[in-house]
């Protein structure tokens, strides 16, 4: 039911073939909120007939949300124009990544949930963390540069993150020294910049189809991932070239990423009715599945997840988590595995100490 609002709301569908009771209406409320899609899907539930719309009080309170996102989305394309013109006064080129880059691709631009604003700066940490330094800024995060980006809030409560490099990466792509190889093929891109009317530069859509497939392929082994993540690639897709999906695919085959791009496609498929034409290879049913059922499971960035519970259910639970990622990357499995346990033995000493099971 939740995917065909979502096929609605991006005109994908126009007839919804459900009548929700009051209580479905509430779950679905929920979902979207799980799942940060709460402006995208009131776009679907304004198209329904008035008898089929939720009660009046979730319609106003679903109305209120639609509203504060849309006023959250002019907010930061204003301070990604800002930082912008900022960080070029002082000679350092820029792009916004994914959020408000991919809000443009989207029927409703105002509709799509922000988080932060991801701006990449290129030149490497030491000349990034000088620029945001001399600038004044307070409080910065991630003053490293084992971190990917160095991050802060503003004054408007904006979370910022300004990135050194692209991306980070998963265990497997550094296990197969990729990731050099990544970056190098991603930096000529931003040669390749557009300037949009909000007045921020997007990077290409080439560019986007590579950086954010090993983002969707990071988190969907790490911390879970949300249906707002898996709507940005599918809009990426819609507004890709078949030479630019070609490209993709090539260099994911490169990378070890094959099993992991075949399970998102799958999703997208499932969910967005995506055509195999536009997608990067043959979907995976089996694969795809795992992804699927843990997007409900989990929510946004594993937003539904819950560490209340037992501490010997919380353990059973990311042991059987980990081996549903196996298929998709063993290395991946492995490696953390071998991490959770060396850092569990360590700690053995301290839990005698503190007679704790769980720190």
């Amino acid at each position: 039911m939740f995917c065909e609002l979502l096929r609605v709301a991006l005109g994908l569908s126009q007839v919804f073939p459900y009548i929700p009771t009051d209580k479905e209406w509430q779950a679905l409320y929920t979902m979207a909120h799980r799942q940060t899609m709460l402006g995208v899907a009131y776009n679907a539930i304004e198209r329904l007939p008035k008898e089929s719309q939720p009660p009046r009080l979730l319609m106003l309170l679903w109305a209120r949300d639609a509203e504060a996102i849309r006023g959250k989305n002019r907010l930061f394309n204003q301070e990604s124009a800002h930082y912008t013109q900022m960080f070029a006064e002082r000679g350092f080129r820029s792009a916004i990544l994914k959020g408000q880059a991919n809000a443009r691709l989207y029927p409703d631009p105002f509709s799509r949930q922000p988080g932060d604003i991801d701006i990449y700066v290129p030149g490497g940490y030491d000349k990034v963390e000088a620029l945001l330094q001399g600038l004044g800024i307070q409080n910065l995060k991630h003053l490293t540069p084992h971190f990917h980006d160095v991050e802060f809030v503003n004054e408007k409560g904006v979370l910022v993150e300004v990135h050194h490099k692209p991306m980070s990466a998963t265990y497997a792509i550094r296990l197969n020294k990729t990731y050099d190889e990544i970056l190098k093929v991603l930096e000529p891109e931003l040669e390749n910049l557009t300037l949009t009317p909000e007045g921020f530069y997007s990077p290409s859509i080439r560019f986007a189809l590579l950086m954010q497939l090993v983002h969707l392929y990071k988190h969907a082994l790490l911390s879970g991932i949300g249906f707002r993540q898996y709507m940005d690639y599918y809009m990426l897709l819609t507004h890709s070239t078949e030479a630019d999906r070609q490209y993709t695919w090539e260099f994911v085959k490169k990378i070890g990423m094959r099993q992991g791009c075949a399970a998102i496609m799958g999703v997208l498929g499932r969910v967005f009715k995506l055509p195999r034409e536009q997608m990067l290879c043959a979907p995976s049913k089996f694969y795809s599945k795992v992804l699927y059922r843990a997007t409900f499971a989990e929510g946004d960035f594993g937003a539904k997840r819950t560490y209340k519970r037992n501490v010997f259910k919380r353990w059973f639970n990311d042991r059987i988590w980990n081996l549903r990622i196996f298929p998709m990357s063993p290395r991946h499995f492995l490696y953390k595995e071998f991490k959770y346990w060396i850092a569990t033995i360590s700690l053995i000493p301290e839990r005698i100490r503190r007679r704790k099971i769980a720190l």
